[in-house]
């Protein structure tokens, strides 16, 4: 990251889904070395790259913490001098899936004006190598791990203390090797097997649904993990509860006590007595899909209560699987719903 005699350098980090690479890129934009370089950090989930205005835009919106009313380019241009003037930034753009070469460097150019100050920076995750060969020449290429790092991930998910008790130990590192390196499905499998008797773990080794060798890089792996963690799920109702957030765009930020809400509206909390809260059904339901590792991303408020999550990409897309297949009649979900999505969070974070 020492790139002090340049005005703007591009890093992008390059991996399959589930690899990590946003992660990575949170421990870099969290790291304390990283905060005292850089004045700005802004973190962005924009998957599509179609123009520079738009981009700008979100940019802006997230300095101020303000939307942005319709206004010509130079105009937010002229804001984000304003805002980013003299000052070192570093600016995320996680999970980027196109972009092309005219828009993107008119898209570097024009950030390279606002601010002439040396020493911003762009850090890019992406899975396509495309994308990552057009924003810069010098690509960071994500690894898989090892097993010894996804047992680590995996039983401290299935452990409370991630502790292993001896007699699960065997199981433990056979159900590792069915992760293929990659940390995502080590995390899902860890949740999906926290608190179960010996005999469940057995049952996920007797119906391994990975073939070995049917693939080189997990992609299909990681698919049939995930859907293993849906089908343990503990209840029809649960199950609802996820697929309801193929409801919501990819990337989302939403707020728990929103979306429990919408849950409640669609009817999905059914008391099990008369006593029993929604509200505390929801909640249950919020944990679970949590601890299965089917959310991610908790933000905390000041009294250490989740306030904002969200779901990774592969995840909303079985997510998006589920609810075309099964669960919903989606046309008369999208006329009631579109519009909720609005008032559950947003795609952006910036930090001074």
């Amino acid at each position: 990251m020492r790139e002090e005699d340049v005005v703007m350098c591009t890093i992008p980090i390059v991996g399959m889904g589930g690899l990590g690479k946003t992660t990575v890129a949170k421990r870099i934009y969290n790291d304390e070395h990283i905060k005292q370089i850089f004045e700005w950090r802004i973190w962005l989930c924009l998957p599509e790259m179609s123009e520079t205005k738009s981009f700008l835009e979100q940019i802006l919106e997230s300095l101020t913490e303000r939307k942005i009313e319709v206004q010509r380019r130079d105009i937010i241009v002229k804001k984000l001098q304003d805002e980013l003037g003299g000052k070192n930034y570093l600016l995320v753009l996680d999970d980027l899936w196109c972009v092309d070469s005219t828009s993107w460097h008119e898209f570097v150019d024009t950030l390279r004006g606002i601010n002439t100050a040396k020493g911003n920076c762009i850090l890019v995750t992406t899975h396509m190598k495309r994308v990552a060969s057009t924003v810069a020449a010098d690509l960071h290429m994500l690894g898989k791990l090892t097993e010894d790092h996804c047992w680590s991930i995996f039983k401290q998910k299935a452990f409370v203390d991630g502790r292993v008790p001896e007699e699960l130990a065997s199981m433990g590192n056979k159900i590792v090797k069915m992760c293929q390196g990659l940390p995502l499905a080590a995390s899902v499998l860890g949740g999906l097997l926290h608190n179960k008797e010996k005999h469940e773990w057995q049952a996920i080794l007797d119906g391994n649904p990975i073939v070995a060798g049917e693939d080189d890089n997990g992609e299909n792996s990681i698919k049939k993990i995930l859907k293993l963690s849906y089908d343990y799920l503990p209840s029809p109702h649960l199950k609802k509860c996820f697929a309801y957030f193929a409801m919501l765009p990819k990337d989302l930020m939403f707020e728990k006590a929103q979306l429990i809400q919408l849950w409640m509206a669609e009817g999905f909390l059914h008391p099990c007595q008369e006593t029993t809260v929604m509200e505390d059904i929801g909640n249950n339901f919020f944990q679970l899909l949590l601890r299965n590792s089917l959310l991610q991303d908790v933000v905390l408020d000041e009294h250490n209560n989740i306030k904002y999550c969200k779901m990774h990409d592969l995840v909303h897309d079985l997510a998006g699987d589920i609810f075309k297949s099964k669960l919903f009649d989606p046309r008369a979900m999208m006329e009631k719903n579109f519009l909720k999505c609005d008032t559950l969070g947003g795609t952006h974070q910036v930090i001074k």
